[in-house]
């Protein structure tokens, strides 16, 4: 793919590997699994949301067509309900990831290892 159409992307809920809407990723490239520190994740029954907080958040990274982006802006509800943030992952590297904010998940059900697929 060329560089300068695509853009990464680190998922953690229903866009990984055996989710939900995966098939949503079609055309991406798979780089690595990967993970990024201070963020909290949460159950919110069908799909998770992770938060800024303290604990590590795991997932996978992957290179996409900048076409896809608005794709799953539309399925992540960005930005009324997730927050698209250009973020450094733990590998060193930088991709978008949605987030929530904390008022979403009150009384939802912290979920301390950070993978939703486990």
């Amino acid at each position: 793919m060329e560089r300068q159409s695509t853009t990464e992307v680190f998922v953690y809920g229903s866009l990984l590997r055996g989710g939900q809407y995966h098939s949503l990723m079609s055309g991406a490239e798979f780089l690595q699994e990967d993970s990024l520190s201070g963020i909290d994740l949460y159950d919110l029954g069908p799909y998770p949301m992770a938060i800024p907080g303290q604990n590590r958040l795991y997932g996978e990274g992957y290179r996409i067509p900048l076409a896809l982006l608005s794709r799953l802006d539309a399925l992540e509800e960005h930005p009324r309900v997730y927050e698209r943030q250009w973020l450094r992952l733990d590998s060193g590297t930088f991709a978008w990831i949605y987030l929530g904010r904390a008022e979403q998940v009150q009384g939802c059900l912290l979920i301390p290892s950070g993978r939703w697929l486990s």
